[in-house]
Formats: C-alpha cells, sequence, structure tokens
C-alpha cells in the first residue's frame, strides 16, 4: 500500500459522500452505501496489516540459524579424531565377539561387516554371533563368547544390557569386558556392569529432524511423533524432539502418540490416518526411526493427503532415502556414518583391552539428506554410502595403518 492509504480512503469515502449530497434522492442513497462499503474495507485491510505472514512466523534469526544447520549437515561428515593415536599391535590375534539385536536388520549388518574390517586391519578377530532378535539366542551368544575364549563382548545395535545383565556379569567375572554399542542416548541410565560404551547419535539426529520440519513450514509446523516406548532410548529422543520445538518453534504443535516396534505394522497406519483426517492442518509426521516410514507414507496417501502431510526421520535406511529421490512425501532423513560408527566401536573396544582411556560421549558423525543431495547416497541408495572416506582414512590414520 502506498504511503497514507488509510487516510486516503476515508477522505474518499467523505468526499464522494459531500458531492453526492448536492444532487439528492436515489444518488445520495448510492453513495452512502459506497461509503459504509469503504469503511468495512478500511477495517479488514487494517486488520490485514496486523496479521504476520506465514514467512514472518520464524524469527529472521532464527531462521537463518537452522538454514545454517541444516545445511552443514547436508554437507559430508568430517572425522575428528576421538582421542590420541595408539599401536594396536599387541592386540594381535585377540577376539572381539559382538552380539547384534539381530543380524537380520541390514543396518546392523552392514556395522557388524564393517567392524570386521577394521578388527582385521588391526590384526584382531572378530565374530558375529548370528541371531532373530531372541533373547534365548543373546543367552547362547554369550556362552559362545566365553566358549570361544573371547577378549571383549559388544552388545550392539539397540540390544538392552539389561535383558542381558545376568550375562554380562558372569562374563565380568571370567574377567572379559562387555562393551554396549548403539544402544544408548547420552544421559540414559545406564546398565552399572558395562565396561565401556558407544552412543547411538540419537539426540543430535532428534534435533536435525526438528530444525527441519520448523524450517520447512515456517514455523508453522503441525507434527505428529511417533514413538516405540519399549526401546529404552525413545523417551530421551521424545524429549530431545520437545525440548527443540519449545525453544526456536513454541507456537508449533505436537502430538506424540507410542507404538511398539511389534505393532508397527498394524498400528501405525490407523493412527496416522486418525490424526490426519482429525487434524485438517497436520502438516508433518516424524516417526524418530525410519524404520516407521513404510507404514506412515501408505496411511498418507491414503487419505488423500500427499499434498499436505511430510515426513522427516532418522536411520538414512536406503528404501526411505529413495523415497525421498522418487517421490515428495519423505522430505528429510538423518543418517550416521556406518564407517565412523563401525570404527568407533573398533577403537573403543582397543583401547579397553589397551587400557588407554576411554572415550566419553563417544558418537558417530551424521549426514542429513533431502532432494538436493540423496543421490549422494547411491541410485539406488544403499548403507554406509554418502558419507565420504574420511572417518576410513581417520582410524588408519590413529592407529597408524597407512
Amino acid at each position: 500500500m502506498p504511503p497514507g492509504w488509510k487516510l486516503w480512503i476515508m477522505r474518499a469515502a467523505r468526499g464522494a459522500v459531500t458531492a453526492t449530497s448536492e444532487t439528492g434522492g436515489k444518488i445520495m442513497k448510492i453513495w452512502k452505501a459506497w461509503a459504509h462499503l469503504a469503511a468495512i474495507l478500511l477495517v479488514i485491510l487494517c486488520g490485514l496489516a496486523r496479521t504476520p505472514s506465514a514467512d514472518a512466523a520464524l524469527k529472521p534469526g532464527v531462521a537463518a540459524l537452522l538454514k545454517k544447520r541444516i545445511a552443514a549437515a547436508m554437507e559430508l561428515p568430517r572425522f575428528m579424531p576421538p582421542g590420541a593415536p595408539f599401536n594396536p599391535a599387541p592386540l594381535k590375534g585377540k577376539l572381539i565377539f559382538t552380539i547384534p539385536v539381530s543380524t537380520a536388520i541390514p543396518f546392523c549388518d552392514v556395522v557388524d561387516r564393517q567392524m570386521a574390517e577394521f578388527a582385521s586391519r588391526a590384526g584382531l578377530r572378530f565374530e558375529i554371533w548370528e541371531n532373530n532378535a531372541q533373547l534365548a539366542q543373546w543367552v547362547q551368544g554369550f556362552t559362545a563368547g566365553l566358549d570361544h575364549k573371547a577378549s571383549l563382548i559388544n552388545v550392539f545395535c539397540g540390544l538392552d544390557p539389561a535383558t542381558v545383565a545376568p550375562q554380562i556379569r558372569e562374563a565380568r567375572a571370567a574377567g572379559v569386558p562387555v562393551v554396549a554399542a548403539h544402544t544408548y542416548a547420552p544421559g540414559q541410565p545406564q546398565l552399572k556392569d558395562l565396561s565401556a560404551i558407544v552412543y547411538g547419535a540419537y539426540l543430535p539426529a532428534a534435533k536435525l529432524e526438528a530444525d527441519w520440519i520448523i524450517s520447512d513450514t515456517k514455523g508453522n509446523a503441525d507434527v505428529l511423533v511417533i514413538t516405540s516406548p519399549s526401546t529404552a532410548n525413545s523417551p530421551y529422543i521424545q524429549k530431545e524432539i520437545a525440548g527443540e520445538f519449545a525453544k526456536y518453534c513454541p507456537r508449533c504443535k505436537l502430538r506424540f502418540i507410542g507404538v511398539n516396534a511389534p505393532d508397527w505394522p498394524t498400528k501405525i497406519g490407523p493412527q496416522v490416518q486418525s490424526a490426519i483426517i482429525g487434524d485438517p492442518k497436520l502438516n508433518y509426521v516424524l516417526p524418530i526411526y525410519d524404520g516407521m516410514a513404510q507404514f506412515v507414507v501408505p496411511a498418507i496417501i491414503a487419505t488423500g493427503a500427499s499434498g499436505r502431510v511430510k515426513v522427516a526421520s532418522f536411520n538414512a535406511t536406503p528404501a526411505v532415502l529413495d523415497m525421498i529421490r522418487t517421490g515428495n512425501i519423505v522430505t528429510f532423513d538423518v543418517g550416521e556414518d556406518t564407517t565412523w560408527l563401525a570404527g568407533a566401536i573398533i577403537d573403543q573396544d582397543m583401547r579397553l583391552l589397551l587400557r588407554k582411556k576411554l572415550v566419553p560421549g563417544y558418537e558417530a558423525g551424521l549426514r542429513a539428506f533431502t532432494k538436493k543431495n540423496v543421490a549422494a547416497a547411491g541410485v539406488p541408495a544403499k548403507f554406509g554410502v554418502g558419507y565420504g572416506a574420511s572417518a576410513e582414512q581417520g582410524y588408519a590414520k590413529l592407529w597408524g595403518l597407512h
């Protein structure tokens, strides 16, 4: 509007009434009606002038900060040495025995194999206990590890140490240290009998997911967050997400529902559909693990909301990255550099066996994927692709394996 537009409208309306009063009759009535309409228009325009646009929902400083964080996260992760260099030669021939939550999970399988490669290069032996996420199999794994004269046992990839606490105590009593890897989030209560920990990067990923949604919706987010209460780190991820929204977008709307892993195939879809139908302003679903996305996306499509409701998540599972590349519903997925993670676990294992100072707060580097950079993960996408070679080179240098 030009300067003084409000005054101009008022004067025009008043002038119209004055001029037409000289002619009397019907013309006077018509101009009075126009004057009344002009007054109504003035009220409407004043109201619009005071209403912030959607783009103005975020303070400029916050918007710039979030965009900067997201842009940095989309770049190749830069490996940072976790501690002082050391020589692994004294460990030659020792056995590291790893019990993942399940060898049927592709992510676990990939990191297991990368751990085996790192261990071999450092001169150690490495064994993976094959299992299908059964408690009895995990218990048998500890028996096998001790029978095979393992120097160290890893419980890995979401296997909650509390479920095998007696076996961990038995191993420690036999002089075999036990490391929990990629199960705990920082700040989460930990089993006291563990020898060392390598954290999953759950909390930095949760912050990035929240930052993306706040930025992508320009501060007008209406989000359904799906957690998995039976997973020990789930409450901490939920708290981190809620905290990031409270800090940067208190006006955004968050709703949390919990669906445990065995119920994902049957309960996620109906709950997502119900949320979309019940909230016409819902514009994002945030499943805290992207293994849930395969049940979220069909529910969005079934309700005809694919133009309105988007998805952001964590894990960079190849099938979900392909959804970003080929579709428009999944817009954002954060992944851990699997090479970095595998090296972090072997590095902590060796430091423990060599009685070196352990690395606190150990986490792998992350990379965020959107439509702009997802092709870097492969076409089709693959686990462990798209993170560069800095971690592999960094660990080789750290351990003197050039």
